[in-house]
C-alpha cells in the first residue's frame, strides 16, 4: 500500500520561510485523501528523514527563492534538486535535500517551492503573502492533488 506524506518545512520564527508550515496546517484540516498524511518537519531534519525513508511518495512545501512573484509556486522533482543550482534554499533545509540526493534512487517526491517576499526574525507571513494567502493555499492544494494523481 502507498504511504504518501505532505511534509512542511521551514521557521516560524522568519517571516516567510514558515509558508511551508503554515500551509500544511491549514491543509491538513482539510485533508480528505485516507493514503497521505499531512506533517510539519519545521527544520528537524532527523524527523524528516524519518519520515521520508517511511514513504513511498514525499511532497514537501517550503519557501523558495526562486526569481518569481512572491506568492508564486515552483515544482521540483527531488531527483533533480542538484540541477537547480540557483535556487536559495534555506540553509537549515539544505543539509535535507543533501540527504534526499544521496537517497535520491530510494526515494520518490518533489519540492513544492513557495516563492517568499520577505524573511527576517519576526513571527508570521510577510504583508504580501497573507493578502495572496487563499490563492496560494488552493495553487499548493491543487499542486498536490496533481501530483498525487500522477504517481
Amino acid at each position: 500500500m502507498e504511504k504518501i506524506i505532505v511534509l512542511g518545512i521551514g521557521n516560524r520564527l522568519m517571516m516567510d520561510d514558515g509558508i511551508g508550515i503554515y500551509l500544511i496546517e491549514e491543509l491538513s484540516m482539510q485533508n480528505r485523501t485516507s493514503n497521505s498524511s499531512f506533517l510539519i518537519g519545521e527544520s528537524d531534519i532527523d524527523y524528516c528523514m524519518e519520515k521520508i525513508m517511511e514513504a513511498t511518495l514525499v511532497i514537501i512545501v517550503d519557501a523558495v527563492f526562486s526569481g518569481d512573484t512572491p506568492g508564486e509556486i515552483s515544482v521540483y522533482p527531488l531527483a533533480e534538486l542538484h540541477q537547480h543550482q540557483e535556487l536559495d534554499i534555506s540553509p537549515h533545509n539544505f543539509h535535507l535535500f543533501q540527504l534526499l540526493y544521496l537517497q535520491r534512487e530510494s526515494i520518490k517526491g518533489y519540492l513544492i517551492g513557495v516563492e517568499p517576499n520577505e524573511i527576517r526574525f519576526n513571527i508570521g507571513l510577510s504583508k504580501t503573502l497573507k493578502e495572496k494567502w487563499t490563492i496560494i493555499l488552493q495553487d499548493v492544494s491543487e499542486t498536490i492533488e496533481r501530483l498525487i494523481g500522477e504517481n
